[in-house]
Formats: C-alpha cells, structure tokens, sequence
C-alpha cells in the first residue's frame, strides 16, 4: 500500500481555513510536493480544489507532471454532492492522474430515521447524475466517512447509487464522533475503500461527553494496526493518507439533541465509546497553540512536528525504513513554508458550488 500526504494536515499552513498565516505566505501545493518527497512519502491528496490556482488544463496538467517529476501520485478531493461541482472534479481528476476524487455528504444529520432515508435517497440521485462520467474517465467517486453519516448510512446510500464506480474514503479516525468503533467500520466498509485518510485522535471527557482532540499517529486510541491490517487484506490499492489536525471536536454525547441526530446508536455503543474515554482518556482538555495565542511559528511549526512524528510512524507501521524523528526535525527547518508564494491560488475555488470546504 502506498503512503502519501492529506493537505488537510497542513491546514493552519494552508490559510484555507479558520487560520490564515500573516507573516509567511499560504503554502502552495509546490510545498506539499516538497514535504512529501523530503519525508520519503509516496504521493498527496489535494483534499480541497481551492488548493489549485486554476481548473484549466494546462496548470493541471502541469501539476502532474511535476507529481510525476518526483516520483509522487496524485489524488484530488473536494465536498459535497452537487453534480454539475463533482462532474468538473472527475474531469479535473482525470486530467490530474488522480485514479479517485474524494468528496463527502457534509449536510446536517436529520433527527428521525424518516428524514434520514429521504436524504440518503436525494444525495444517491445527485451522485447517479455523476457516474457516467466517472466511467468514461475512469474516475472512482470515494464517499468520505466524515462524522456525517454511520457506517450503515454510507453502506446504504452505496447500495442505492448501485454504481462500481462509487465507493468509499474511509477515513480511520471519524468514527469515533459517531460512537462507532473504527475497526468494526473497516471491517464493514474495507472491500469498497478506495483511498483511506490515516488519521487518530485522543479522547477527554467532558461533563456532557468528550471531545476528540487531534494527534499524531499512534498517539490516540485508534486501532491503527488493526485497521491497516484489514486494509492490507481488504483494499490492497488503496493510498493510505496521512491527515493529522491540531484541533478539537466536540461529541456532546449525553445530550438528548446530539443522541436525537444517530438514532441507530445502542446503549452498548454508548457505553463502549465512553468506557474508552474513562480509560483511555487525556487527564484534562489541552489548549492548542492558537488558542492560548503562540507565535505564528510556533504554530507552523507545531503543525509540522506532527506531521513529522505521524509520517515515521507510519513507514515504521508498515514496514519501511522511517529515519529518527530528530532528523527529520533537523532536516525540516521550516522548510513546510519558508518562502512560500502563490499568487491567485484561490481562484479555483470560484468553481465550486457546494458549501462545505471543512475537512475531518
């Protein structure tokens, strides 16, 4: 199985989301290609087309050519359902190199197994617009497991789209927001994965719940061995990719409202969820860097040691070769994003006509 990059995981970086950098320029995606192949990595997944200065077809193809350049693959990602955004996201894909093109439901969770299945039912209409194209250009649509829908849900709506083409992203660490244990979810959904967001989380409690704080592989309390192992026997070809976050994710899960939006969950899933929490819980909620308002640097590089410690893990999780962590400090120096330039980067984002641009 190949090891690449979630840009996600330079989010603070990236300038894409809640945090825009001031005194270094937005990384661009010359540097995720960089830091890719400075840690020995196998490729990147785009996970947001406002990473891309343009939809044209020269920059893009220009862009895979460097990917190609470097010995790296290609993935892309965007959000949402809508079919006119997505059929521009596969061609996009296609012209890109990129075998897959992530998206995920990203709408509000009904309170009422009625409303669920209607939805279900209208986003497996929006996706069925998509498959034709998804054929012609060889394009698998990957469905993201992204703290929307169960592991049930996803299976559902799949089997309603009713298309080879569409599978699953299944991302290692979003299950636990639902009170699901992510190894029965890669169990379940391990034959339709497609591409895989490698991801762990710590757990704390909270008077109504926990919350899911963002960590580097192997640092939390998913089943990281055990999941790359059902992947390895379920989902060979599936690019394993790296997205780690520092942030936090709140699961309210003694609250009748937050309960009222995942019907399906029993009071065994409950107590297993919370059981891990008491167990296997931090001591107390962390500030994050930007919370107690640390230097930018600090930050940026906070954001990268993780990525660093996530990255060794892994090639070690897998078998490779993977250097001390002291080295891959040392040959970092910043180098996730001195210097960055990028000049219009955000103007593909004018094409996307869904909502949602988080990424879990």
């Amino acid at each position: 199985m190949k090891l690449g990059l979630d840009t996600y995981s330079y989010h603070y970086a990236a300038g894409l989301w809640e945090y825009t950098p001031r005194a270094n320029a937005p990384m661009a995606i010359e540097h995720y290609l960089q830091k890719a192949a400075e840690l020995d990595l196998d490729g990147v997944q785009l996970c947001d087309p406002r990473h891309l200065d343009s939809l044209e077809y020269g920059y893009v193809s220009d862009l895979r050519q460097k990917a190609e350049s470097l010995g790296l693959y290609l993935e892309l990602g965007t959000g949402g359902t809508n079919p006119d955004h997505l059929q521009s996201m596969v061609r996009t894909a296609h012209v890109m190199g990129s075998p897959v093109m992530r998206t995920f439901v990203g709408k509000p969770r009904p309170t009422t197994s009625d409303a669920m299945s209607k939805l279900l039912s209208a986003t497996a209409g929006e996706i069925a617009q998509v498959t034709s194209v998804c054929e012609r250009y060889q394009i698998a649509l990957a469905l993201e497991n992204h703290q929307d829908l169960t592991t049930d849900e996803l299976l559902t709506l799949i089997e309603l789209i009713d298309s080879e083409w569409v599978g699953i992203c299944f991302d290692t660490g979003n299950p636990l927001a639902l009170l699901e244990d992510p190894l029965d979810s890669a169990i379940a959904l391990g034959s339709l994965v497609k591409c895989v967001h490698l991801k762990d989380y710590q757990v704390v409690a909270r008077a109504d719940g926990f919350a899911l704080i963002g960590c580097a592989l192997g640092e939390g309390v998913v089943d990281l061995r055990g999941i790359l192992d059902v992947l390895a026997q379920r989902a060979p070809d599936a690019n394993l990719n790296i997205e780690t976050c520092i942030g936090r994710h709140p699961c309210p899960v003694l609250d009748e409202e937050y309960l009222a939006r995942v019907p399906g969950t029993s009071a065994s899933d409950l107590g297993r969820t919370l059981r891990l929490v008491r167990d296997r819980g931090l001591a107390r909620e962390p500030q994050l860097p930007v919370e107690r308002g640390a230097p930018e640097d600090e930050i940026l590089a906070a954001e990268d040691e993780l990525v660093l410690r996530s990255a060794r893990w892994a090639q070690q999780a897998l078998g490779r070769s993977a250097p001390e962590l002291s080295d891959l400090l040392e040959g970092s120096s910043g180098s996730a994003w001195e210097a960055r330039s990028a000049p219009g980067r955000h103007k593909a984002s004018e094409s996307s006509q869904d909502g949602p641009q988080r990424s879990e």
